[in-house]
């Protein structure tokens, strides 16, 4: 009901589809491979419209857009057989749910309401003639519940509100009492004060003998004294005290028996019952010490569950897979991750391993960068040749069509389009001014720079923001950044080398209709929305210039890459982390946060 009444939130909906109660007309495990392609390819990430109409409408035009995905995106990998018995479960699942999903959002009696929810259940749960929701002991206390709610006078004159429903049914249904069947043949029972009483049990155990709880605290009437109570003939406070030492003492008389108490509650020492203490004192020193010694043999059992006999540190993982598997062609942004961190190298390219996002992820940081980057790629690539007359016009326009996969997310978009506004602004303003030095302007452009590294051939690839080639044929490279840029620092000591390997592979002749040439200037433009809306930031290096620090990045590429042809080299986690406390997609299988809390290496920018 409530995942119905609130739009089928991602969390609610998944807690219903993989209910062992749902049926749909056909047995649970029909639905596996449905709910699994449902999660990935909708309930992972942003959450789509509300309603089961919008649900089939949001997979209707994932299926449309699924090639346009980046191949290293695990949903490009859901086949169309799978999405086709997905939208069958939805078909199914918005069928079942009509009953409360078609209700208005106004007041309804809530008999009503709860004739909609019973017969929803039903339709979830139904397997032919079977309804598995309201067979069996807790289902036909549950049938009995729905039947007494829509014929209780008091239900069919309450109006309430649909979005209040779930409340009230908890509130309405939730303090009735459901009696267990008996199970024959148990061993182990759990009794209160009232039925113990009645029991012979050859083994007793106390619990809970802390003063307040047994015996419980005496309480003062605030509204009526001692006398007008007894005048009234009500039990005097103190009473609960004696029938609580009567059930202690009738208790003791089983031939075996245990006093426990908790020691602490919520982390604050708690005093032993009163009873306890009495005994402890007419028992004697030596004698209660022999029953601490026993029960002590119990406490021991007990602990030594929870405390092994020897705990080892984790290591950090050292992976040597065979040289077959080891990769032979990568991205210049995955250089980046070679060297800082080799295992998501290991987890990504090796053991093909795809994070996903999580349920219900509102749009990030990423989603932003997607369609702010997006739409100035587009306009650098459209315009490479000639500025348009309307610059911001046009980028206005490229940001419409990029904003468009927002739509279903319209606080994100009211958020992101005024910066993107301001980026367009900046962003015009500053390409119309550098392009009055350049021969040619080249966007989006692809590249790919080969190797020998140990026996075999290896392939650096990339794909350039911007490159722009100057009059006097000498080339500066430029990358968009929606987020920080690099430090020259960490270009110039390798660890953020992807500008310096486009500035290699731009120097060799590397990248696509492109000749070889000399770089000059190595820029991140940072574009934020804020103030400023953007920013160009130029790597000016302290040692060396843009082509001798390509040359630098490649060859330690080139070593790096003949270090990992030999089989006995590790891909080991966190090797040069950017920050201590960053943690990546795959540190979670590498158990970083084992090995690093237990004496393993760290390692910072130095």
């Amino acid at each position: 009901a409530e995942a119905a009444l609130k739009g089928l939130e991602p969390v609610a909906l998944l807690a219903l589809l993989k209910h062992p109660l749902l049926r749909l007309g056909r047995p649970p495990e029909a639905h596996q491979a449905a709910i699994a392609a449902l999660e990935q390819a909708l309930l992972r990430g942003p959450r789509p419209r509300p309603g089961s109409d919008a649900l089939a409408a949001a997979l209707s035009s994932f299926r449309n857009n699924r090639d346009q995905l980046h191949r290293s995106d695990p949903r490009w990998l859901i086949a169309g057989d799978e999405l086709d018995v997905a939208a069958q479960l939805v078909a199914r699942l918005g069928a079942a749910l009509a009953p409360l999903e078609t209700l208005a959002a106004r007041d309804h009696k809530l008999a009503d309401l709860a004739k909609a929810h019973a017969d929803t259940i039903a339709a979830l749960s139904a397997d032919g003639a079977d309804i598995a929701a309201f067979a069996g002991h807790d289902g036909i206390a549950l049938a009995r519940a729905f039947d007494d709610l829509q014929k209780s006078p008091t239900a069919n004159s309450l109006s309430v509100a649909r979005g209040d429903y779930p409340e009230v049914f908890r509130t309405a249904v939730g303090d009735g009492p459901v009696r267990r069947p008996e199970t024959r043949d148990v061993r182990v029972h759990i009794y209160g004060p009232l039925e113990a009483r009645l029991q012979s049990i050859d083994r007793v155990i106390l619990g809970g003998l802390n003063e307040a709880t047994w015996p419980p605290e005496t309480r003062s009437d605030p509204w009526l004294s001692r006398p007008m109570r007894r005048d009234l003939g009500l039990d005097p406070p103190e009473r609960r005290i004696g029938l609580s030492a009567h059930d202690f003492a009738q208790a003791l008389g089983a031939p075996e028996v245990i006093l426990s108490r908790a020691a602490k509650l919520a982390g604050a020492p708690t005093v032993t019952s009163r009873f306890v203490q009495r005994i402890a004192a007419l028992a004697g020193e030596a004698r209660w010490n022999d029953v601490l010694t026993r029960g002590n043999a119990y406490v021991d059992w007990a602990r030594a569950l929870d405390h092994p006999a020897a705990v080892t540190a984790a290591e950090r993982p050292a992976p040597t897979p065979p040289l077959a598997a080891r990769p032979l062609k990568l991205s210049v942004t995955a250089i980046e991750d070679w060297l800082r961190d080799p295992y998501t190298i290991y987890a990504r390219h090796i053991l093909r391993l795809q994070p996903l996002d999580a349920v219900d992820t509102p749009p990030g940081a990423r989603d932003r960068g997607n369609v702010i980057h997006g739409a100035i790629g587009d306009y650098t690539k459209l315009f490479a040749g000639q500025a348009p007359a309307d610059p911001l016009k046009e980028l206005l326009s490229l940001g419409e069509k990029h904003f468009a996969t927002l739509h279903d997310y319209p606080e994100a978009r009211a958020f992101w389009w005024p910066r993107y506004l301001r980026i367009a602004q900046w962003f015009a303003t500053w390409d119309m001014a550098r392009r009055g030095d350049l021969a040619t302007l080249h966007a989006e452009i692809r590249g790919e720079l080969k190797f020998t590294a140990g026996t075999r051939e290896f392939t650096l690839s990339g794909v350039a923001d911007r490159i722009e080639r100057r009059r006097d044929n000498r080339y500066a490279i430029i990358d968009y950044k929606t987020g920080a840029a690099r430090t020259e620092k960490q270009v110039r000591t390798g660890l953020a080398p992807q500008l310096t390997l486009e500035a290699a592979m731009l120097r060799a002749g590397a990248f696509k209709n492109l000749a070889a040439g000399s770089v000059v200037e190595i820029t991140y433009v940072t574009l934020k929305g804020g103030n400023p809306a953007g920013k160009p930031i130029e790597i000016e290096f302290k040692e060396g210039t843009p082509d001798t620090q390509g040359e630098h990045a490649l060859a330690r590429l080139k070593q790096l890459a003949a270090t990992f042809e030999n089989e006995t080299t590790p891909y080991l986690s966190l090797l040069h982390p950017m920050w201590k406390n960053h943690y990546g997609d795959y540190d979670h299988l590498a158990r970083v946060k084992e090995w690093s809390l237990s004496g393993g290496e760290e390692e910072g920018e130095e």
